[in-house]
């Protein structure tokens, strides 16, 4: 049976104050907003936005450091433990029960949504659910994507993703953007152990290997891995411990690393980042490195090459 993995439904982006992620994400990528603005979530003791960029929405988040046990909920433990930095992945499915049941059968720990004191139990409709990173190299989330009940049902848009709404086209982000930035590549997961990646990512999340290789560039070991209809998560296992990727592990250990954009022109993507006071720490003829110091502590990567 299929696990039914759709497109992505958006890649978390921690940080330790939500108003300058928020406004530094306007600043640099002009998002669209209006899906879920600085919201407030009780249960999970945080602040979040949900920012569409061309093919992909980015959540920024923050935890709610001006509630009392703020430190003591799952996002107030990570961003104590890593700071600011990249967070989690997550996909809409057809059915997340489905999901759930696959991943238990192979012994990989998943949660319900809901916050502490969520029942353990089989969920259905739109409960996300949650595999515990250990099992999964990093964080990933399933979720049921939520569609208007007819064509003219615009009462209930703003809780519908704008990428699924009629007329919606990421393509003004390649013409009338400096980024001129036309969708998503992909996303970097960083590990000690690309056998054990790929039995996750291709035997369990049912992936399809699409390339392989090494880069001299992020100075890594390489598997590309197309999963559902839109992401490709890139395996990467440093072999220096001195570039980015490598001190990102030898600092985080296993986890999501970067984010890949796939743009039209390099050279006016990079003179766009310095404008910006993005710093490009390394290149080649098709991609940049940017400095996650400049970047909220999430490495981006910008490239005009095709998977």
């Amino acid at each position: 049976m299929s696990l039914g993995i759709d497109e992505i439904y958006h890649i978390i982006h921690m940080s330790g104050d939500l108003a300058p992620l928020d406004s530094w994400y306007d600043d640099v990528f002009s998002p669209r907003r209006g899906m879920m603005d600085n919201h407030y979530s009780s249960n999970e003791q945080r602040y979040a936005s949900l920012l569409t960029i061309g093919d992909c929405v980015v959540e920024a988040l923050a935890p709610s450091r001006d509630v009392e046990g703020w430190d003591a909920m799952p996002i107030g433990r990570y961003y104590k433990k890593f700071g600011a930095h990249w967070h989690s992945l997550a996909w809409y499915v057809e059915d997340v029960g489905v999901v759930w049941d696959h991943l238990r059968s192979r012994d990989i720990r998943v949660l319900r949504g809901g916050g502490p004191g969520a029942p353990d139990e089989r969920p259905k409709d739109f409960v996300p659910i949650f595999t515990h990173p250990k099992d999964t190299i990093a964080q990933l989330q399933f979720m049921q994507r939520r569609t208007l009940r007819e064509p003219d049902d615009y009462h209930r848009a703003g809780d519908v993703d704008p990428r699924f709404l009629p007329g919606w086209s990421p393509t003004w982000w390649a013409t009338n953007h400096g980024l001129t930035l036309e969708r998503m590549a992909y996303v970097t997961i960083i590990t000690n152990d690309l056998d054990r990646a790929t039995s996750i990512y291709v035997d369990a999340l049912e992936g399809t290997l699409v390339g392989e290789g090494e880069s001299k560039l992020t100075e890594t070991r390489d598997l590309y891995v197309a999963i559902g209809k839109q992401v490709v998560v890139q395996l990467s296992q440093p072999l220096t411990p001195g570039s980015i990727a490598g001190k990102d592990l030898e600092t985080n250990g296993e986890t999501i690393h970067a984010v890949c954009f796939k743009v039209r022109d390099l050279s006016a993507a990079e003179r766009y980042l310095k404008e910006k006071h993005i710093d490009v720490v390394e290149r080649d003829e098709n991609t940049i490195l940017t400095d996650p110091s400049t970047t909220f502590r999430a490495p981006y990567r910008f490239t005009t090459a095709e998977l």
